[in-house]
């Protein structure tokens, strides 16, 4: 009886949504349910124009692909026209084409485009335009805006930070990266080797080479590269740099432009380091002739041991092959003693000229990005961390070796980080910034190091 009284309500229930639908459906001019209306399409009153990044690089593009989605969503009357720079200007086979691009616009004060992008470009742009103040005058400071500083780690608004662009943020710092010593896993495991994650000391690194080295010679027909390096991209300098910086006491002493005799026999006992090594032929004979776009898969296809290179490798290589990325591991790059700053940076990505056509309309779009939640997003799609405020913004899930290199970067250096490629802030005085370390020529046994350090105490002496 129970069942039965039940089963007649239910079926109660469903005839009477039934006649409402159908009554709904029928009358197309008026509804019969109070409140009801038609959704109103809403017209596109602005347009954004926006200068993405990360073409072809997995869920990087994925990520500004779907900002810009989901932002027109929640405002409607936006329209974001998101174009890359390579569909605009952006030539490959000329790796300085954005700092001239943003150079261009600055000098021509002139630009269809509302948010453009900078890339953390502050020190080429200044060489180009000769002129130290371009992004403080040229560009909106978002460190001015309240709404930035909520949602902004706090260390990246201090004083050291806005002096990377003299006095200025123009942007959101959404992109963090790290540089690692990159390594296959199944390379290793066919060597018989195991590489540590964390705490390599150079020692580690040189038992990994020879161990390589040997199975080489046993394996002719199956050579494998020790490490990987290019002509058109050369991060194998990384090595020497991070070797050089743990002998050094602070980041103030690493940083300095000043010569001392301290860092002068740090650089000396790197090269006598590399030295030991050359034995084992780290990098390739050929490496001068290869070209970086056709063969940084080598790394995934497991004809390299180890690849020095940034964070953002991962979104590279997940869009060439989701499996086999699971195979390499990000690796702390070796050193004599623990490191105290570390090869990694937080860039501002974009940036919006003052003299934008739709500059407030750009200003809202990148603060809704430099939000907790899109911190989350970053961190799930691309593995690194961000400087967006969040629970996730050093990307610390810790779910795999990705997420957990990003994390003990991030936990262990903070913002006693450097970009790899800034010669002057390592080296021995900015003025021989430009003049041989001879890293290479030690690495590959062409020169001892007792060599390279008496032809670089004659180049100071001059």
């Amino acid at each position: 009886m129970v069942m039965k009284n039940i089963l007649s309500i239910f079926f109660g229930l469903l005839t009477c949504l039934f006649t409402c639908t159908f009554i709904v459906g029928c009358n197309h001019q008026t509804s019969i349910i109070s409140g009801w209306k038609p959704l109103e399409k809403i017209e596109q009153t602005s347009t954004i124009n926006f200068v993405g990044h990360w073409l072809n690089e997995g869920d990087r593009e994925f990520f500004v692909r779907n900002i810009a989605r989901v932002y027109e969503f929640e405002n409607q009357h936006i329209n974001v026209n998101l174009k890359f720079p390579e569909e605009i200007y952006y030539d490959h086979s000329d790796r300085t084409s954005n700092e001239k691009y943003t150079a261009k616009v600055v000098k021509e004060k002139l630009t269809d485009w509302d948010i453009i992008r900078l890339n953390g470009e502050y020190r080429e742009v200044t060489n180009l335009l000769n002129d130290p103040d371009w992004a403080k005058d040229h560009f909106v400071d978002f460190s001015n805006i309240e709404e930035f500083r909520d949602n902004t780690i706090p260390e990246l608004l201090s004083g050291n930070a806005k002096q990377e662009w003299n006095g200025t943020i123009p942007g959101p710092l959404v992109e963090g990266q790290y540089w690692a010593l990159w390594c296959n896993l199944d390379v290793a495991k066919k060597i018989g080797i195991e590489i540590k994650q964390f705490g390599m000391t150079f020692d580690d690194f040189a038992g990994y080479l020879k161990a390589l080295h040997q199975y080489n010679q046993q394996n002719p027909n199956d050579y494998i590269i020790p490490i990987y390096e290019s002509y058109v991209w050369e991060t194998a300098t990384t090595l020497g740099i991070a070797l050089y910086s743990s002998l050094l006491d602070s980041p103030e002493e690493f940083l300095t432009p000043k010569i001392t005799t301290k860092r002068l026999n740090a650089w000396g006992k790197t090269l006598e380091a590399l030295e030991t090594i050359a034995q084992y032929q780290p990098l390739h004979p050929s490496w001068k002739e290869t070209d970086w776009s056709s063969t940084h898969n080598m790394m995934l296809d497991g004809e390299c041991l180890f690849y020095i290179n940034g964070s953002w490798m991962y979104n590279i290589w997940k869009g060439l092959d989701n499996e086999k990325v699971l195979r390499c591991m990000p690796a702390e790059l070796p050193s004599f003693k623990p490191h105290i700053v570390y090869p990694s940076a937080y860039q501002v990505t974009w940036g919006v000229p003052k003299n934008a056509p739709n500059r407030d309309e750009a200003v809202k779009f990148l603060l809704a990005m430099n939000k907790p939640n899109i911190a989350e997003m970053w961190s799930r799609y691309t593995k690194c961390p961000t400087g967006i405020k969040g629970n996730l913004s050093g990307a610390n899930l810790g779910g795999d070796q990705f997420e957990e290199f990003a994390k003990y970067v991030q936990e262990n250096f903070g913002t006693n980080v450097y970009r790899y490629n800034e010669s002057a802030s390592w080296f021995l005085n900015e003025r021989f910034a430009d003049n041989p370390h001879y890293f290479k020529e030690v690495i590959q046994g062409e020169i001892t190091a007792n060599e390279a350090m008496r032809a670089i105490k004659q180049s100071i002496a001059q």
